[in-house]
């Protein structure tokens, strides 16, 4: 049995109503089923979806206060003012800065930009900075991807007589900041129709506004902002990301293809994926590690040489946040695992991480523990502790945090992700309090779920039906690649790959019909699938070309094993895999005592068998037969008293005891005589002639003397062997002895020389009782 790490979920589309959706739309069924899900019932939903040259954008001047942003812009820039554009160190923010930068250069403005420390400053606007830049000459400051928040700046910036337009998308409060224009797609007082714009995506409809026409040159950088914030891919983002990859793919902005170059990216193939793990994790790579300004530079370079440079540092820095991200990860999973509960929420606080990758571990911990984490790097000289949490679909965490905010020095963010900067002194009370916080959490909540798309055969996963699902590309948030499930298969040529055989390769198969899958990060489980194991797989779906081959291919996401498991560990190979780390719910179980000392040095959970089988009661999802019991029985009263998960055969005999018959009458009567004639027979004085004549070991001896000892035939002290005077005539059958070892190597045999399939049909007859 193996436990999926999901809750597989699928919604349940009416058949007629799909018929009716595919007659409409004039689709496939099973297309059609998926565009139901993706609430698209209409016609212009469908052309929207599919066609977007025949989606025209919003009117930007839907926004609330566009009109209010824009004439001072204009004003500012006719009277020749200076104009600061104030954005964040991320994807979205830099990108954010890089739009509404080529907007006003066109215009003719003379702008500038300025990124916030995210060590020095933390996130959004602060009074030392305002105050700088009012100190410069600048009598405009334009947000970016912030500021909805920072009400106590924005009065600040009042003071000082520094205008201020807001533009941002994040959480906002009830409170709105004073400034000359607040630009927010979910402003109460907005008409705007689509709420779920990105930062890049406000800066975008403000460049529109200002230009009175689209930049749409502009919109690689507006997809890369858009796909790198995980905010919905529908509606209009889907537009600008689907507009986005065509200019990315034909005309890309001069910093991307440099960066894409570093990256081994080819951006005239660029999809969602190109830009989500390969160009935004480097743009936000420099802002992780220090000041972001080389991001937005490169984004705003003119010449090959320039961005070639800047690239080259962007894609350094993103060498040093992954190894960062794997050390730090390392530690922050020691420090949780080190306690003795696990509680609802994880917060991990420690000297000497670096907060801006934070996020990213504490992304790690979630998937790895199923709980909200908050992550906070400590800075003993300042007494504050900055970080990152992120959170599960049922846990709110802006507005968790929002709960104790008197607590923060700052906080910001969405429900799934948010940072903040508290002080080591309000530390242990925000931590009982959102631990506290986190108990209505029940385990359903905790354990990740999967909306699965539908179940499908393998035969069924042809290209044409992968080419119809990538008509719906780009994926994304509300608009999920779809995840099949494949029920009951059978793994084939299932082995790790990879340089550390970290990954999995395997096929699915079912009749006749086979499917290629890859497993990423899960190549453990080639130890943990017996060869008889019916498999539900469930998975994402490609195409994959190699030497001009072209053949349907799955990525694994989960697996599940919704049975018990027989595996054969006879093998030597096999075996050393069994006991190369001890494993809490796993129980070696023995029948002679030398077999066993080695496992419980190792850390093994060691029983013996008569242990076992007297104890009220004993727990293991997983039993190992370590060695070969005396007789078949004691494995059938083992499996039916712990109903395993998993049981393993080994079944280890060394080879010098190994006895696979017993000796014959002629064996036993030249031991006799040997006896008779040199009595006071010595064992260990003719063991080796013995040997050489007649091929005896010492256990073959050991036993016919023993066979003698029991019959009263013979008397034995010190190794040392006389006839017994008077003896009666019995059979050799007779002695305890005798049928023991009868029964011992007719379980030898049975154990050791069946085939997998035979001890598989008797422990399904087992396990059916």
């Amino acid at each position: 049995m193996i436990h999926s790490k999901y809750t597989w979920k699928i919604e349940d589309i009416a058949e007629e109503k799909a018929r009716e959706a595919a007659a409409e739309f004039q689709v496939s069924l099973p297309l059609a089923k998926m565009l139901l899900k993706r609430k698209i019932t209409t016609t212009g939903q469908f052309d929207k979806f599919f066609h977007p040259d025949k989606y025209q954008p919003y009117d930007p001047f839907l926004l609330h206060d566009m009109d209010k942003a824009v004439e001072r812009i204009k004003t500012a820039i006719a009277a020749d003012e200076k104009i600061m554009i104030y954005g964040d160190y991320d994807a979205d923010g830099v990108t954010s800065i890089a739009v509404l930068y080529n907007t006003l250069e066109k215009l003719g403005a003379k702008a500038e930009f300025y990124i916030p420390n995210r060590f020095s400053e933390g996130y959004g606007p602060n009074k030392e900075a305002f105050q700088m830049i009012k100190n410069q000459g600048y009598d405009l400051l334009i947000t970016v991807d912030n500021g909805i928040a920072a009400l106590d700046v924005m009065e600040f910036a009042k003071e000082i007589d520094l205008d201020v337009i807001v533009t941002d998308h994040h959480e906002k409060r009830e409170t709105l900041p004073e400034a000359i224009a607040v630009i927010h797609p979910k402003h109460p007082e907005s008409l705007y129709p689509f709420q779920d714009l990105a930062g890049v995506g406000v800066s975008y409809k403000l460049s529109h506004a200002l230009l009175g026409e689209e930049p749409s040159e502009l919109l690689d950088l507006v997809a890369v902002g858009t796909v790198a914030d995980l905010v919905s891919l529908t509606d209009e983002n889907r537009l600008f990301v689907q507009k986005g990859l065509d200019v990315l793919k034909e005309s890309p902005n001069l910093g991307l293809q440099f960066l894409a170059k570093k990256a081994g990216a080819k951006l005239h193939e660029a999809s969602e994926e190109t830009i989500g793990f390969m160009l935004a994790p480097r743009l936000n790579a420099v802002g992780r590690l220090g000041a972001a300004d080389p991001a937005c530079e490169l984004l705003l370079a003119h010449d090959d040489e320039e961005a070639d440079d800047l690239a080259g540092i962007i894609e350094e820095a993103n060498k040093e946040r992954r190894l960062l991200v794997s050390e730090i990860t390392e530690q922050a999973t020691a420090v949780v695992e080190a306690e003795s509960e696990l509680p609802g929420m994880i917060i991990a606080a420690q000297s000497g991480w670096n907060a801006g990758v934070l996020g990213i571990v504490a992304s790690r911990l979630v998937e790895k523990f199923g709980r909200p984490v908050i992550c906070l790097a400590i800075d003993e000289a300042t007494g504050m502790a900055k970080g990152s949490g992120r959170s599960v679909s049922a846990f709110h965490l802006y507005q968790e945090l929002d709960q104790n905010r008197e607590l923060l020095e700052a906080f910001g963010g969405h429900p799934m992700a948010a940072g903040l900067t508290v002080s080591l002194e309000n530390l242990p009370l925000l931590k009982e309090r959102m631990i506290k916080q986190a108990e209505s959490l029940s385990l359903a909540d905790l354990r990740p779920s999967l909306d699965i798309e539908a179940k499908l055969e393998p035969g069924e996963a042809d290209i044409a039906f992968i080419q119809m699902i990538e008509r719906m590309a780009p994926f994304g948030m509300d608009n999920p690649k779809p995840i099949f499930e494949f029920e009951q298969v059978h793994l084939t040529g299932t082995k790790q790959i990879g340089a550390d055989k970290t990954h999995l390769k395997t096929s699915l198969q079912k009749g006749e019909a086979a499917l290629d899958a890859v497993g990423f990060n899960i190549g453990h489980l080639v130890y943990e699938l017996s060869p008889a194991a019916e498999v539900d797989a469930v998975g994402e779906l490609s195409v994959n070309e190699w030497n001009n081959i072209r053949k349907p291919q799955l990525r694994l996401i989960d697996v599940s094993v919704p049975h018990w498991q027989l595996f054969d560990v006879r093998n030597r190979t096999e075996w050393n895999e069994v006991v190369r780390e001890p494993k809490r719910d796993r129980i070696f179980v023995y029948f002679k005592d030398d077999e066993a000392d080695a496992l419980v040095k190792s850390g093994h959970a060691v029983t013996k068998f008569e242990e076992l089988l007297n104890a009220d009661s004993k727990n293991a999802s997983e039993l190992v037969f370590v060695d070969l019991p005396h007789e078949i029985s004691q494995v059938e009263q083992v499996v039916r008293k712990l109903n395993p998960e998993k049981i393993f055969f080994h079944f280890g005999v060394k080879e010098s005891s190994r006895m696979e018959r017993i000796p014959d009458r002629a064996a036993f009567a030249n031991l006799y005589a040997l006896i008779k004639k040199f009595q006071p027979f010595s064992v260990e004085r003719y063991r080796g002639a013995m040997a050489q004549k007649f091929g005896w070991n010492q256990e073959v001896v050991d036993f016919m003397s023993g066979v003698f000892f029991e019959l009263d035939f013979v008397k034995i002290e010190d190794d040392v062997i006389w006839l017994a005077e008077n003896t009666e005539k019995k059979k050799l059958e007779d002695a305890e002895s005798y049928k023991r070892k009868e029964r011992e190597i007719e379980t030898q045999q049975k154990l050791l020389y069946a085939s997998y399939g035979e001890l598989l049909q008797w422990m399904e007859r087992i396990m059916e009782q």
